[in-house]
């Protein structure tokens, strides 16, 4: 959808500007996700005292509700920066001052914008989320 865009007159490009496609992959993504409900996990064994475990503060992979967990924290942090999430698919967001859209899949983000608007954007998601990302 976002290739199509940036391909189509008016929306992607025209005279004198350009949009540019971005690639986002965020590192250990659901490390950033609060845990939501009560997960215990087996100590290692350099931690490993008999009859203790530990319980998880945020959501880790491999975990059933670690996703879930995860969506709700993009989705917190597209809005708190002023993006409207799509009512067509619920992993698309478009930001009407910046004229920004974007497709979250998973821990990647795709985004379509001016290059000065992309800029904005992932100095938002480093400050705002304290999130360390790796560009592709």
């Amino acid at each position: 959808m976002l290739l199509s865009l940036a391909v189509t007159e008016g929306i992607g490009y025209g005279p004198g500007w350009q949009h540019k496609i971005d690639f986002i992959d965020i590192k250990r993504a659901y490390f950033y996700a609060p845990a939501k409900r009560d997960v215990y996990i087996k100590l290692p064994k350099e931690d490993a005292e008999e009859g203790m475990c530990g319980k998880l503060l945020k959501s880790m992979y491999g975990t059933r509700d670690a996703i879930l967990n995860w969506e709700e924290e993009y989705v917190r942090f597209m809005v708190s920066v002023g993006f409207v999430r799509g009512l067509s698919s619920p992993c698309l967001f478009y930001h009407p001052g910046k004229d920004i859209r974007a497709v979250v899949y998973g821990d990647d983000f795709i985004i379509l914008g001016a290059e000065h608007q992309l800029d904005w954007f992932k100095k938002q998601i480093e400050s705002s989320c304290a999130i360390d990302f790796k560009q592709d």
